[in-house]
């Protein structure tokens, strides 16, 4: 797990390296095929970062799901009904407006 200096916090989804856009990373059902700095958007509007207890990989596609695989920088943060975050991969209509707490927590 990589310290982020600049947020002061270890795996920091707004710091980690970015990789381009491409499809569901999601078909081999492992956390590590998945961008560190990825935002998964489920059906009910919650966003969650790879890795998260409350998903699994192979589970995460469309319809129910959608992704944004390299966010823009402060992106997770500013997640609110006033600044939802629309999926860029899977189901591009789901929007996230809100954290998950659980993954919140390891930011």
């Amino acid at each position: 797990m990589q310290y982020c200096e600049l947020h002061e916090m270890h795996n920091c989804a707004d710091c980690a390296p970015r990789r381009p856009p491409g499809g569901a990373p999601a078909d081999t059902g492992e956390w590590h095929e998945w961008p560190t700095a990825a935002i998964i958007i489920h059906a009910s509007g919650f966003a969650h970062l790879p890795g998260c207890g409350h998903l699994t990989p192979a589970d995460i596609r469309p319809p129910r799901y959608g992704w944004v695989l390299t966010p823009s920088s402060g992106a997770w943060r500013r997640l609110a009904p006033t600044y939802p975050l629309r999926a860029t991969h899977g189901n591009t209509e789901r929007e996230a407006v809100s954290r998950c707490s659980t993954c919140d927590r390891t930011q």
